[in-house]
């Protein structure tokens, strides 16, 4: 009797164990296969949204997001030369003096002449600017020549417009288009006074005004009468070392050292 009831419970031992075998290989097998199902999910995923050539992509992408980052983060800074030599291209500030205006534009002083009288520099006494030479006081009509000591000097200028804006435009768009600009904007010859701007038909703004696109470049000349005693006061290097002042006071702009003989 006692051996037949050991009999009933080893067996029902053995029946729970296969039935806890059968319950674990079922858990094992789901577990798998949702392993299977989730990495095959996952690396379709992968597969079609990082494909090699959007990899590629992307890093070109995110080189050019960073290269622009950088460019706007730092504006580049222009200043005008304290200092240029004849024939020596610069920054001319004072052509679109910021905030009014903005954007990169040049000027070289390629050559400097000295002329005694209106008829040596080819200047017609019509053309020269209103008021700026008048018979009596700087000038003698009767004879052609300057009164005092006086004489013309002439500069022969190449403007590079890059991408400049008109100050004139900013603050008077009635009068000025988005990219005139001004010639006496450059400032003066030592002491002298404005007498002359080649491109004085140009536009209407302004006798000294001038049209120059973003790209183009233009040459003109600017005449200006000077005092001979101001400019040295020993007469064997007079004219030698006249200075074009781009602004004033002289430390706000470039001047550039004419070399005149």
């Amino acid at each position: 009797m006692q051996s037949g009831i050991l009999f009933s419970c080893q067996r029902e031992l053995d029946e729970r164990k296969v039935e806890d075998m059968k319950r674990t290989f079922f858990c094992g097998t789901l577990a798998c296969a949702l392993l299977l199902l989730n990495a095959c999910t996952v690396g379709d995923i992968q597969i079609e949204t990082w494909s090699e050539a959007q990899r590629d992509s992307a890093a070109v992408n995110s080189a050019d997001s960073t290269d622009s980052g950088s460019d706007s983060g730092s504006a580049k800074t222009l200043e005008a030369p304290r200092h240029a030599a004849l024939g020596e291209r610069f920054y001319a500030k004072t052509l679109v003096e910021p905030p009014h205006g903005s954007g990169e534009i040049y000027v070289t002083i390629d050559r400097a002449e000295v002329f005694a009288t209106l008829a040596e520099a080819g200047i017609a006494l019509e053309d020269t600017f209103p008021d700026s030479v008048v018979d009596g006081i700087q000038y003698d009509q009767a004879s052609g020549t300057f009164r005092g000591d006086r004489v013309i000097v002439t500069l022969h200028f190449t403007v590079e417009n890059v991408n400049a804006t008109s100050p004139e435009h900013a603050r008077e768009p009635e009068f000025y288009e988005e990219y005139d600009f001004r010639a006496d904007a450059l400032g003066a010859c030592t002491e002298g006074s404005k007498i002359y701007f080649s491109k004085h038909d140009a536009c209407s703004g302004s006798y000294y005004a001038f049209h120059l696109e973003p790209g183009e470049t233009t040459e003109f000349e600017v005449s200006y009468l000077v005092y001979w005693s101001e400019i040295a006061s020993d007469k064997d290097t007079a004219l030698k070392h006249v200075q074009f002042e781009t602004a004033y006071p002289a430390t706000l702009g470039t001047t550039v050292d004419l070399n005149l003989k």
